[in-house]
């Protein structure tokens, strides 16, 4: 089924309260997009779509874009992906699974994907304070110790805002955590970028896990990591 004409693309994020994040919501006009491609699932939370380098952007050579995910919140319980391609003055979404199609003006769609990366209107105090501390801390540095900075929330657990990383070998997660009462943002991206340009070992508050079989305790350590 291709879905005719140019209708308008737009982006919006909303709360999602039954996943604990936020979702991307792509219309075509009125339409939910993700509708037209699968059934029951929902858009993809912001770090998982509008981040960059941004899938949604289009070009001549085609690519796959993960749009949607289950009503759970997690990411391949169940999962909807169009392949997403330019053509002239067209950007062409097609479903990887059918023949389902629908086709943007390509000046429009471009614009408003970028509208979209820099709109922060929407953010919670939380999602700010997340998305300033992803854009502070060094990942140079901490790639020379073998870590990977994956995201930042205040949703995790109460009073706190947790950095999560990914530390290889293994590969383990590594979460740090930090008091946070919510309110004084520069205070909390401050203190998880000091915190994150200090040797491992001495990291405070630090959880752990093992994200393969039969792994040991990582390789780094220290007095405050369990």
């Amino acid at each position: 089924m291709t879905l005719d004409g140019f209708p308008e693309f737009r982006i919006s994020v909303r709360p999602s309260p039954q996943t604990n994040d936020h979702e991307v919501c792509l219309l075509a006009d009125d339409a939910n997009l993700i509708d037209q491609f699968a059934t029951g699932l929902i858009g993809l939370d912001l770090i998982d779509l509008l981040t960059e380098p941004c899938v949604l952007r289009a070009n001549q050579s085609p690519h796959v874009a993960l749009i949607g995910r289950c009503s759970c919140g997690i990411v391949g319980c169940a999962s909807v992906d169009v392949e997403i391609r330019k053509e002239d003055d067209s950007v062409i979404w097609t479903a990887i699974d059918s023949s389902r199609c629908v086709q943007f003006k390509a000046a429009q769609y471009d614009a408003e994907v970028e509208r979209a990366l820099h709109d922060h209107s929407w953010e919670t105090p939380e999602r700010t304070a997340g998305r300033l501390i992803s854009q502070a801390v060094d990942r140079t540095l901490l790639t020379r110790f073998g870590f990977e900075f994956s995201w930042a929330s205040g949703r995790c657990t109460d009073g706190m805002m947790t950095a999560s990383l990914l530390l290889r070998p293994g590969p383990y997660q590594i979460l740090v955590r930090v008091p946070w009462n919510g309110d004084d943002i520069d205070s909390i991206v401050s203190q998880l970028k000091t915190i994150l340009s200090q040797p491992p070992e001495t990291w405070p508050n630090v959880q752990w896990n093992a994200l393969a079989q039969g792994l040991g305790p990582p390789p780094i350590t220290g007095p405050g990591w369990k």
